[in-house]
Formats: C-alpha cells, structure tokens, sequence
C-alpha cells in the first residue's frame, strides 16, 4: 500500500460516517453501561466501553475495516467517525490518539485540548474523555492498546525512556490512579508523521509479518515521543531561567548508578534540597524517585537479558540496599525480580 492509497482510503467516507453527515443516525451508546464518575468533588456520569463484550461498539465511529486481529493481537486501530462528537467514556486500555488531518477539541479529565494535525495524545486507561464534532476534514486515528499488549519484553525495549515507561506502567497497574495524558506537540516531527503513516498502512493491508512490524513500529514511535517530550520540556523551562532541568535528569540516567543528592548538585551548582524540590515541582519526582526508577530499569532489563543472579544484578544497578530494592522492584512490577525473570521467558 502506497501513502496516496492510504490517504485516499483514509478520507474515504465509510457508511457509517456517510450517514452521520446525511443525519439519517446518530451514534447508538445504548450498549454501554453508564456509571457516575466523581473526580475532585465534581461528579459526572460516562459510558464504560469495553470493545470485547459490548455488541454496539462499532457503532460509535470505530470502523472493523481498520482492525488488526484486536483479539490476537491486543491492540487494534480505528477511525474517529466524523460528523457527530463522542459522549464521556471511559475504558480498560490505554489509548494513543494520532490527529492524521485537520483538529479536533478533546475533553480530558474536565480539561479542553484542541489537537492538531501531527500532534499526538497518549490517555491513561482510566480517565474521562470525550471528543467535539468533527467535520470531512478533522481525521483522528486512534490506536488501542490493552494491557496484556504490554509485556516484560515490551518493557525492555523501553528500559531508558523513563516517562513513556512510567506512564505505561501507571496505566497498566491496578495499585495507582488513573488520571493522567500527555499531549506532544509532535506536528513538525516528521520520524513521528513517518512511524504512523507506516502503522496506518500496517493495518490497513498487513504485509504477512505485521506483529513483528508493529510492535517495532510502537517501540521507534515511543522513542521519538520521548525527544519530543525533551523538547517541549526544554522549551517551556527555557522562559522561567530553568534550562538546567532537562541537564540534570539526563545527568541522572547516565549516572544513576553512582550518582548522589550532593555531588549532583553540586554539579550544578545548585543547593541539594533546592534542586530536589525542582525536580519534584517540575517531573513529579523527586532526586532519590528518578534515581532508583533508573535503577529498576536497569535491573529489569538485567533480569531479562542475561543469567546474572540477583543480588550481583542490584549491585551492579547502584543500589546498595538489598531490602529497599526488593520493596521497590515488587511496588513498581507487581513481583520479585527471580518472577520477573520467570515470566519474562515463558513469554519470549
């Protein structure tokens, strides 16, 4: 399949949506269940969606001619059905959204978003979303992925892109809230533009190796995501006098091992506890979280390729502490290291 094709099948109106401009319908929510949702003291009701048990799924603008095996795979793609809006929803899977043409207004957790062409939306899997009308022009291509898409090899791949994989692991645990998104302003990033016309045309007409294809695909997407992210992070730091963040996080993945509180700020030449109180205002994390995330990171990618034993593992990651290791590594994996490693093999 070639771009022109994909692009002509894309802006192609599909029945459904051709009746949608035409008003002969409108989108059918009557097979999802409504709950109340409160958020903040502010309450609310949306539909829980759940694409494997609901028979009326399809109707609200997620098109089959855009699946890839979704039961085998995990993961599957649809179109936004233009000329209607999607109510509040919620749902079990972590959502990307990809605006291929045009813009359209999300609401995410009670906030407005306008996206535009490039940009890219990761949701968490648990939190309210909604998406204003979209006319022929306004194009959203959502990729679905549910949990079980986010294996321990997966992760590997991901082992030093700290917010991709501390988002992903957020929203696959069932320990943590789920109320986070990231926008990135990813529109003049053509690797980005690139990687999702590639997963477009993937879906569209698998090519016969497409699991492999897509998942690398996905892995060099998160990738790029994570330079976007720097940038932007980069950029916004750079009018309040504080470019020294981003230098100081990229210090921490290059030396987590060794690295301490002091001696990192006084890299900087900053005060210790000045500089974790902005780390911790800017990333969400303070020094110690960053460093000893970088080390589980490490560990887990350790654990799953090669035989070292697990205590000759945490040294090398830099953490002295055996029990604080093994409190953390169960707390952020859901296990101890040696199942780790277990349930790593048995799946590759």
């Amino acid at each position: 399949m070639t771009y022109d094709e994909m692009d002509s099948r894309i802006r192609s109106l599909e029945p459904y949506e051709q009746k949608l401009k035409d008003r002969i319908c409108c989108p059918d929510y009557s097979g999802f269940e409504k709950v109340d949702y409160s958020d903040k003291g502010i309450k609310s009701q949306v539909y829980v969606m759940n694409y494997l048990n609901s028979p009326t799924f399809d109707t609200p603008g997620l098109l089959k001619t855009v699946y890839l095996e979704k039961k085998k795979r995990h993961l599957f793609m649809n179109k936004n059905a233009r000329f209607a809006t999607v109510e509040p929803h919620v749902h079990d899977w972590v959502e990307l959204g990809y605006m291929y043409s045009g813009s359209c207004t999300q609401t995410v957790g009670g906030k407005e978003i306008l996206l535009k062409q490039g940009q890219i939306i990761i949701l968490d899997s648990g939190i309210p979303h909604a998406i204003g009308y979209t006319d022929e022009g306004d194009i959203l291509i959502n990729m679905l992925m549910e949990k079980e898409f986010f294996t321990y090899s997966f992760f590997s791949r991901l082992a030093k892109m700290g917010v991709i994989t501390e988002f992903l692991m957020n929203a696959i645990s069932e320990q943590t809230s789920h109320d986070s998104f990231i926008v990135f302003n990813s529109e003049d990033n053509r690797r980005i533009q690139l990687f999702m016309k590639e997963l477009i045309c993937e879906f569209l007409s698998p090519t016969g190796m497409e699991h492999e294809i897509v998942n690398n695909l996905i892995a060099l997407l998160f990738s790029e995501l994570v330079n976007v992210y720097e940038k932007g992070k980069e950029e916004k730091l750079a009018g309040h006098g504080k470019t020294y963040v981003v230098p100081i996080m990229r210090y921490i993945e290059e030396n987590f091992t060794h690295c301490s509180l002091k001696g990192t700020a006084e890299k900087f030449g900053l005060n210790a506890n000045y500089m974790t109180t902005l780390l911790k205002n800017t990333t969400g994390y303070t020094f110690k979280e960053l460093v000893t995330g970088h080390r589980l990171q490490f560990a887990a990618g350790m654990l799953l390729n090669t035989e070292l034993a697990c205590d000759k593992i945490i040294a090398a990651s830099g953490c002295g502490n055996s029990t604080y290791f093994y409190k953390k590594f169960r707390e952020r994996y859901g296990c101890l290291p040696k199942d780790y490693r277990k349930k790593g093999k048995t799946e590759n």
